[in-house]
């Protein structure tokens, strides 16, 4: 590689820094190319995005950006999940693709500018993803204003079922 292609490769790392909200640092040494590309495959899935890059120049690539603190793990063969939408689903890629079969190693993660250790990583990889707490927080919002409503809704409902009453008790006599 030469000046021109690393500085190139720097600048496309740097957007790729600045594009993400979070980003998983892997240790990929000993995975054949087929495991690493289904890894690749569950992280696009999940709206992000799998990087094999050279350390050095991540390290540059991170400087100035919210995942500067992430650079000192970039060390032996590393792999950088970003994710572009849903952290969550990215992390669950990469968690999912952890097995005591797989030599896959996390060594750390950034959510913005928080440094995540690797429990971190997994204590985030175990939240519903985004959509889903779009639905729970929904529910929630909507949860008093129907029972509101149903409030509102008994008075008359009270009302005609005593009607209904006093009509049945007058047909019996």
């Amino acid at each position: 590689m030469n000046r021109v292609e690393k500085s190139s490769a720097v600048e496309i790392l740097r957007e790729k820094f600045q594009k993400s909200n979070a980003a998983f640092v892997t240790e990929y040494r000993g995975m054949t190319v087929g495991a690493l590309y289904e890894l690749r495959k569950k992280v696009r899935e999940g709206e992000g995005e799998l990087k094999v890059i050279k350390n050095r120049l991540a390290r540059i690539a991170a400087k100035g950006s919210a995942f500067e603190g992430i650079a000192d793990q970039f060390k032996g063969p590393i792999a950088v999940a970003f994710s572009y939408k849903d952290p969550v689903a990215v992390a669950k890629a990469v968690l999912g693709s952890l097995s005591d079969t797989s030599p896959l190693q996390l060594k750390s993660g950034s959510l913005g500018s928080k440094l995540m250790s690797g429990k971190d990583v997994t204590a985030l990889s175990k939240l519903p993803d985004r959509n889903t707490l779009l639905a729970m927080l929904a529910g929630t919002l909507q949860a008093p204003l129907s029972g509101f409503a149903r409030v509102l809704a008994a008075t008359p409902r009270g009302l005609a079922n005593v009607l209904v009453a006093v009509k049945d008790q007058k047909d019996k006599q």
